[in-house]
């Protein structure tokens, strides 16, 4: 009886499933997949320093952010000076308090989270068991990397800045540049670490297995890639022996998930654009203004590129977006070979760029907090800003929830028409 060809491998591919052999690289070199280009491994020449010493910097840098003062707003005389935490406490204030406490998540508590898991993961690595610890730690790094948007941030300040330049002068303060260094730092934190990497130093090397030659895909090996760790595991395995967490060989209910989800975010849009997001007071008058109301008003302005960018990111983004998914949830089950890869990349931008609309929402946190002179000028959060805020958090979840791996899935007619 003629032998079978086999080869050996030890993980899929996260985003097509496809089989990868040897995964362990030297440091200043990285591996991606073949068949889709995703990045399974990229190790710095420093990988235990050059993480190390950007996070230390970070941390630094996010307390001094909040030990001075971070801007200030002058108008006819009067000078309003603001900390860093008033562009949180101001909503909070103003009985927007879901929003001030998810400002505080995204700019303080996860990204220092993020930076103490950081570091705690690159000391002590000499181990020669695994550390269950470190396994949890890495577990928690994944899930609060997509929520820290200390980079939209920075640029939401920015948009602010050149919203109220016209009407007042605004001076920065030493935080503001502490802030700057610190989102520059944490980037450069976050590029750094090889996640693949840090798995095998505290869980071990992924075990090996022998499949058939003909297998292209873990599924196509009767096997599940662990959504964490990335060891495989025979399908009739419920959790993962590396890291302990629940297997499957497909998310659980991608798609309903998804689609559920896509709906909640579609439902919010509507009072998003509907209801004014701020409101100004000038000399006791109020101005409403809506998301289109604040585009249509920058472009009037003269203001061109602040407003196509707020255009794009408010307006255009979180459109695009809820129709990339609903596309990509559509196409799952009438998949075709050669329309993979285009999927995937829709799916790729879809779930880079949906963070960015929340400038608006940080937009309002920074002109509440900043123009507040009193019988002169004051800024209010609207109701469209809890609203907003909710299609952004949807649709990031939407984007989280979808399981990238069923786009090279053949779909039931193709496998029928190839038996």
């Amino acid at each position: 009886m003629k032998e079978r060809p086999i080869k050996k491998i030890e993980t899929a591919c996260e985003e097509c499933d496809s089989l990868l052999s040897d995964t362990y690289i030297h440091s200043g070199t990285s591996l991606s997949c073949q068949r889709c280009h995703h990045t399974v491994s990229s190790r710095p020449k420093q990988p235990v320093e050059q993480p190390l010493a950007f996070a230390l910097t970070s941390i630094l840098m996010l307390a001094l952010a909040y030990c001075f003062p971070f801007m200030s707003f002058s108008a006819s005389g009067v000078t309003k000076q603001i900390y860093f935490y008033q562009a949180m406490s101001s909503l909070a204030d103003n009985g927007f308090t879901p929003i001030a406490i998810f400002l505080f998540l995204s700019l303080t508590l996860l990204p220092l989270v993020c930076l103490i898991l950081i570091i705690s993961l690159h000391l002590n690595m000499e181990r020669n068991t695994p550390n269950r610890a470190a396994i949890r730690r890495l577990k928690m790094l994944k899930i609060i990397k997509p929520w820290v948007m200390v980079d939209v941030f920075l640029v939401g300040i920015l948009v602010a800045l050149i919203k109220i330049m016209s009407m007042a002068e605004v001076g920065f303060g030493l935080s503001f540049w502490a802030f700057c260094l610190f989102t520059l730092a944490f980037l450069k934190t976050l590029l750094s670490i090889d996640m693949h990497w840090l798995w095998h130093q505290h869980a071990g090397p992924l075990s090996q297995h022998t499949i058939e030659q003909s297998a292209a895909t873990a599924k196509d090996a009767n096997l599940a890639r662990c959504h964490h760790c990335g060891e495989l595991h025979p399908t009739a395995d419920s959790r993962c022996r590396r890291c302990h967490s629940i297997l499957s060989i497909r998310t659980q209910h991608s798609i309903q998930k998804t689609v559920a989800l896509l709906i909640a975010a579609a439902v919010f849009y509507i009072p998003a654009n509907v209801f004014p997001i701020m409101d100004t007071r000038f000399l006791g008058q109020s101005e409403p203004s809506t998301i289109i109301g604040g585009v249509i008003l920058l472009w009037q302005l003269g203001s061109y590129p602040v407003a196509l960018v707020i255009f794009l990111a408010s307006v255009m983004i979180p459109i695009a977006k809820m129709l990339a998914i609903a596309w990509l949830c559509c196409t799952a089950t009438r998949n075709k070979p050669e329309h993979a890869s285009m999927q995937l990349k829709v799916y790729r931008i879809t779930e880079t760029i949906g963070r960015w609309s929340m400038i608006d929402v940080f937009v309002v946190a920074i002109l509440v907090a900043l123009v507040h002179l009193d019988g002169l000028v004051v800024v209010y959060p609207g109701n469209a800003a809890l609203s907003f805020a909710m299609v952004v958090g949807l649709t990031m979840l939407s984007a989280l929830s979808f399981d990238p791996r069923i786009i090279w899935d053949p779909s039931p007619t193709s496998e029928q028409k190839s038996c």
